[in-house]
């Protein structure tokens, strides 16, 4: 992808073929991969009129099912965008699909599947993108996005460069190398709550990654890549160290030719807080698949605990600050409160104490006094409060496991309140444009599944899987936010390993950050729409950059809520 005339090509392509569009633009709006069987189908006919539309089949364009088309009277406020909906739901036949119009000038949407299990295939793609950021490992020498082993001398001290620890390994977060605790941390937990939540979703060679065979769901083994380099990350004492980074800007590189010096940085009580909560997390689903690292990360998770009662104070005051003269990610975070209850409880479902459940109770109204925030690196209140109701707590805190549920449910409610206005049916209000706006409203998806599982509504778990519907290019730009997944989707991520190997796609399975309306490249606008202020350009990492977080909620929200597909028979096939 180093190539500038094949950039300018992929991109002009992509204008042509409606991928960023304006409100001028007609086309019909799907999720390129699919919709299940039994679940509600809807497409968008969009700045265009029609009566009726036809479900033809892929293959030989028959006709297998008509209707007709609802036109909204209101444009949809974000995007500008005439909106009539296409309802297909009475269809229930699993096949490769098209819609198109009936009419003198017919438009086509994309293909799609309508499958029991249409999810099987995107889910492995997004849970397989971790270990294209394995970091300290040679990575998929078979593979178009393989790379040599890399970074392995992380790395010196930032305060004290003449000392060193080794902190190899972990995963790379996001379009650059460095490595962060308290998104690793955040990622790691998502994804192991990801298998928690349905396991039938992920098996033993599934992934088809080194560990594959050994008898463990490959996607626990990927993390468990993750939670052996956060091991390294802590200090003697049970604090955990902040990051391991680059100190300025050095260009852009392949990892094994990245020429940049990495430091370890100072600890911090958001990176022990979370770094206790997701080894507390993996002990608990490792105990019967890898005992002794399981009982690793027990002792590791309750010495930060230990820490943590110790400094119960933000540390540093006011959260992490990068060191002057130090440019890059600094995930810095106000206020820890929320991170120490993610951990406390975590601990508590993994060890039954109840000096942890009584800190949790002493506590958890700070969860939810001033409202939940999407969950993100900095807010946790969601993970914890889920983490309690899933807790057994032998009968007694009803009052406090009652107030954590309505809590819950208030939050879905106010949830569904901008789905109602939102004619893409998303989730996001229109000041929620910001940085990973993608993320954001899969995080709010998180949330209507919890209140799903607590009340049983169909309207909570039918909203989840509009913003899911969303991402996979049912919205404004007719784009898949996931690289590699549907038949338009990003190409050109801000993203490294991507764009200086020698391979026209991009590593599959990433979710970018999306439409921000908020930070600005160059201070320019892109489109006057919130949801349309987005271009798959691989420098404006600002909307085009995937992140190890983006990704970790978007597995959550697919695997939550899809059916399992049925593993195969034999799953120690050689690979």
């Amino acid at each position: 992808m180093k190539n500038i005339q094949l950039l300018t090509i992929v991109i002009s392509l992509a204008l042509l073929s409606g991928c960023i569009r304006s409100p001028e633009n007609k086309f019909i709006a799907v999720n390129q991969v699919g919709y299940e069987i039994d679940n509600p189908k809807q497409a968008f006919l969009v700045n265009a009129e029609a009566d009726r539309f036809e479900l033809l089949r892929a293959e030989d364009s028959r006709v297998v099912f008509s209707g007709l088309i609802k036109t909204l009277s209101e444009k949809d406020t974000v995007s500008g965008d005439k909106i009539s909906v296409i309802d297909f739901s009475d269809y229930h036949s699993e096949g490769e699909y098209m819609i198109k119009t009936v009419g003198p000038k017919p438009i086509a949407s994309n293909k799609f599947r309508v499958s029991q299990n249409v999810y099987a295939d995107a889910l492995k793609i997004m849970s397989k993108s971790y270990y294209y950021h394995r970091c300290g490992t040679q990575v998929g020498g078979e593979s178009d996005w393989g790379y040599e082993i890399c970074h392995l001398e992380d790395a010196p001290f930032f305060d004290a460069p003449e000392s060193s620890k080794d902190v190899t390994g972990g995963w790379h977060d996001a379009g650059d190398y460095n490595k962060f605790t308290v998104n690793t941390a955040l990622s790691a937990g998502l994804l192991l709550y990801a298998y928690e939540s349905n396991p039938g979703n992920f098996w033993d060679n599934q992934l088809r990654i080194p560990e594959s065979g050994n008898g463990i769901p490959d996607l626990i083994d990927e993390v468990s890549w993750a939670l052996e380099w956060l091991l390294k990350m802590q200090r003697d004492d049970g604090a955990v160290y902040h990051k391991v980074s680059q100190n300025k800007w050095e260009g852009e590189y392949l990892p094994h030719t990245d020429p940049a010096t990495r430091y370890i940085f100072d600890i911090s009580s958001a990176a022990t807080a979370s770094f206790t909560a997701a080894t507390a997390i993996g002990s608990r689903h490792l105990k019967n698949y890898n005992p002794d690292l399981s009982q690793k990360l027990k002792v590791a998770a309750e010495r930060a605990w230990n820490w943590l009662e110790e400094n119960p104070q933000n540390v540093p005051t006011g959260g992490f600050k990068n060191p002057e003269g130090v440019t890059g990610g600094e995930y810095g975070d106000p206020s820890d409160i929320d991170e120490r209850l993610w951990a406390v409880i975590e601990l508590y479902l993994l060890t039954n104490n109840d000096k942890y459940l009584s800190f949790f109770i002493e506590h958890y109204k700070k969860l939810f006094q001033a409202g939940i925030p999407p969950i993100s690196w900095r807010d946790a209140n969601s993970l914890a409060l889920d983490a309690f109701l899933r807790s057994e707590t032998n009968g007694e805190y009803q009052k406090e496991i009652d107030a954590v549920r309505e809590a819950t449910i208030l939050q879905a409610d106010t949830i569904l309140e901008a789905h109602s206005h939102n004619k893409y049916h998303n989730l996001l209000r229109y000041n929620q444009y910001y940085w990973g706006s993608n993320s954001v409203g899969l995080a709010l998806a998180f949330d209507l599944i919890q209140a799903y599982n607590i009340a049983g509504q169909t309207e909570y778990k039918n909203a989840a899987l509009d913003q899911l519907h969303f991402i996979l290019g049912r919205n404004p730009l007719n784009l898949s936010q996931v690289t590699g997944v549907g038949s338009v989707s990003v190409q050109n991520p801000y993203h490294q390993l991507s764009e200086m190997d020698d391979v026209n796609a991009p590593v599959p399975g990433m979710l970018v950050g999306g439409p921000n309306d908020h930070l600005l490249l160059n201070n320019k606008k892109i489109s006057p729409y919130p949801s349309k202020n987005y271009e798959d350009l691989f420098k404006n990492y600002l909307v085009n950059e995937p992140a190890i977080n983006f990704t970790a909620i978007l597995v959550y929200v697919t695997g939550a809520i899809s059916t399992p597909i049925d593993k195969p028979k034999n799953t120690n096939i050689s690979k």
